[in-house]
């Protein structure tokens, strides 16, 4: 499988869309591996730190694995998904807001489920995206350990 520029396309529920040029590591049907370097600081993360992000085409989240230059883990986070879509050259999906951080010592936060709520008054998700979400959020509290493992095993040695 060839390296190579690889689009990363995040869909918000307001119809708003943002694109990250990232680098191709791994791709199956239902899996893409991609790799990225911060350009700036995110929270505790600095800038110049390597991302790898997994989107599975039938997971209803994704991973991103924040590593120090050193090659140290930074922090773990998954963003529940839905409508993901993997293509030639890109990875495109809706964001449901939510998001849940992992921190090297395994404390899990959960991030930004008022604002779901909110969009949820507001009509921009449906119950049953809600529903979902909740599941998602079951699994990945529960299950993050095997999740890292299984995302792990598939990075090429050059990764």
């Amino acid at each position: 499988m060839a390296r190579g520029r690889f689009i990363e396309v995040k869909r918000r529920l307001d119809g708003s869309e943002e694109r990250f040029e990232c680098e191709l590591v791994h791709r199956t049907d239902s899996v893409a591996v991609v790799s990225f370097r911060l350009p700036a600081a995110v929270g505790d993360v600095p800038k110049g730190s390597t991302t790898f992000g997994w989107f599975w085409s039938r997971r209803p989240y994704n991973l991103y694995r924040f590593m120090s230059r050193d090659g140290d883990a930074l922090l773990h986070r998954f963003d529940v998904l839905d409508e993901v879509r993997i293509g030639d050259g890109l990875v495109e999906y809706l964001d449901l807001i939510v998001d849940v951080l992992v921190s090297p010592t395994g404390e899990v936060t959960i991030e930004d489920e008022d604002e779901l709520t909110a969009a949820a008054r507001r009509g921009r998700v449906d119950e049953g995206r809600v529903d979902a979400v909740e599941r998602a959020l079951t699994t990945i509290t529960r299950d993050w350990r095997r999740i890292v493992r299984e995302a792990l095993a598939v990075l090429p040695d050059d990764a």
